[in-house]
């Protein structure tokens, strides 16, 4: 006789930067192992691979490459707390005696942090010329050489692959209208205020932090820091 089937729970949630509603369910125990496997190997890139593929698994209708970073860290985070639960332990080091101290961490009071107002996606360069932008996913963001972040030639390359389309009057050009040779003469005709009204758009994009205080198990010092970033979260 055949073993019964095990029907998973649905939940759904919105991306803090796209806004998209996303139906997930949460990872198996045969999918945690992997998890764990990457978790161990402490290989920042190897979690991120398995970060993607289990969100592709898991969620519906969705590549989790062509998410933004924020949208896919916190999608990740909320199948993590559907999965295993709202906690996680991390060791923290006290700024005072140096001595790691296992800490228990809410996930749930996890916030989206955004430094400034926000800025619109249509980035005006001229009263008749706009730049209708998108964030970087993340496989943009993979592509890059972190030791080269901030040479000019790797930024043109990100902005280059975050334009959706450029607006002159009431015509759209999309991305399909021109080329990359010809989209590159077009930035590299831009003035240097009009660079950074984009760069200022991408400066505003919000970020996932966790604000946590503990007292050290040691010296009884009080610690407050803000956590981010994915290796906070995989655990």
């Amino acid at each position: 006789m055949a073993l019964p089937k095990i029907e998973n729970p649905k939940y759904t949630c919105v991306l803090p930067l796209s806004k998209k509603t996303v139906e997930y369910r949460p990872f198996l125990v045969g999918e945690q192992k992997v998890l764990l496997v990457a978790q161990e190997a402490d290989d920042a890139n190897q979690q991120v691979r398995e970060m993607i593929r289990m969100i592709d698994t898991c969620c519906d209708d969705i590549k989790a490459e062509s998410l933004s970073a924020i949208d896919l860290e916190y999608l990740f985070l909320q199948i993590r707390i559907k999965s295993v639960g709202e906690t996680s332990d991390v060791v923290l080091q006290c700024s005072d005696c140096k001595k790691d101290n296992t800490v228990t961490i809410n996930l749930e009071s996890t916030e989206v942090i955004r430094e400034g107002e926000e800025i619109s996606n249509v980035v005006e360069l001229t009263p008749t010329i706009s730049l209708d932008l998108q964030h970087p996913t993340y496989k943009v963001i993979q592509q890059l050489d972190a030791n080269k972040a901030d040479e000019p030639k790797q930024i043109f390359e990100v902005v280059a692959k975050c334009i959706n389309a450029v607006i002159e009057g009431d015509e759209i050009h999309t991305r399909d209208d021109f080329t990359d040779k010809e989209l590159q003469s077009f930035l590299d005709n831009m003035s240097m205020d009009m660079f950074e009204k984009i760069q200022e758009f991408f400066s505003s994009a919000p970020h996932l932090a966790i604000n946590h205080s503990y007292n050290c198990q040691e010296c009884n010092t009080s610690n407050t820091l803000k956590l981010q970033g994915i290796a906070n979260f995989f655990a």
